[in-house]
């Protein structure tokens, strides 16, 4: 349904679902990167190198998503713009349960964007994907020095993400670490999943020395470059959850190596949310 200007409202179910699930987030002062040599043992938390210098970035206020996207947002938005599906991937096929409404949507790098900027369309609001600066300021609940973004800052199998067996029972026997939203406490900011339950697109590129010149005031990446940051836990080392652990893409990710998009898809693991700019 829409409105006299034509926009969606009434039963746009994305619209109706995101803006009450958006948190807002004050904006402030906080030091960037690995913060490990700040804290407990003073060792570095993270074994990447690009996220070695600590550089001070002062945010303006924004508010992001309490979830991530789901299938169910997607594919409504699917159904109201008459945007083709995209390809499902061939694990998603295998496995069914990752194609069930509450589990979070994989999508390519543009496909997540579109979507944000279609809500701000719709709204008359600036919405976008986050900054890497933003997301990393959100996750570690308005900069404060927090390892992972779980309810206490610590990564605790079988209280605040789930155990293998668990993640077995959600993903069919697949075992990936995927999971329905909502399922675990969030972080003491509100938001769940944040760098958990795959890794999250940034509208930023990706660039391993770009924190040794960041701008201070609401930085947005680099102008150009080959891949974009993601950030979150795609299974394997808990060192991918952690709320500094910096990863890259090209935007279109190949799926184990082959770069046929419309014949394999894209991971599940490749997820999304969206912020409001102020």
């Amino acid at each position: 349904m829409k409105d006299g200007l034509g926009r969606h409202i009434g039963s746009c179910g994305p619209l109706n679902r995101n803006f009450p699930n958006m948190v807002p987030v004050q904006g402030g002062e906080f030091l960037m990167g690995d913060f490990g040599p700040l804290v407990g043992e003073k060792l570095p938390f993270s074994i990447n190198q690009d996220d070695k210098v600590l550089h001070k970035v002062v945010l303006s206020d924004f508010s992001i998503s309490k979830f991530k996207v789901t299938n169910d947002d997607y594919n409504k938005y699917l159904q109201i713009t008459g945007i083709k599906k995209p390809p499902i991937n061939i694990l998603v096929k295998e496995y069914p349960s990752l194609q069930k409404d509450d589990y979070s949507v994989g999508v390519t790098w543009q496909q997540a964007k579109d979507y944000c900027q279609w809500l701000g369309k719709e709204s008359d609001k600036n919405i976008d994907l986050p900054t890497e600066a933003q997301w990393e300021y959100a996750a570690r609940s308005r900069g404060q020095y927090l390892p992972f973004s779980t309810n206490n800052g610590n990564f605790e199998l079988g209280s605040n993400i789930p155990e293998q067996k668990k993640l077995d029972e959600y993903t069919d026997g697949y075992g990936f670490p995927i999971y329905p939203i909502g399922k675990y406490p969030p972080n003491p900011l509100g938001l769940y999943d944040m760098g958990l339950s795959g890794a999250e697109w940034s509208n930023d590129w990706y660039s391993t020395d770009y924190y040794s010149h960041s701008p201070v005031y609401d930085p947005q990446g680099p102008v150009k470059g080959n891949e974009k940051v993601l950030r979150g836990y795609v299974g394997g080392d808990r060192q991918y959850a952690l709320t500094i652990f910096r990863q890259s893409s090209q935007p279109v990710p190949k799926f184990a190596g082959r770069d046929d998009y419309q014949k394999f898809g894209v991971s599940p693991l490749f997820v999304f949310r969206c912020v409001i700019n102020k």
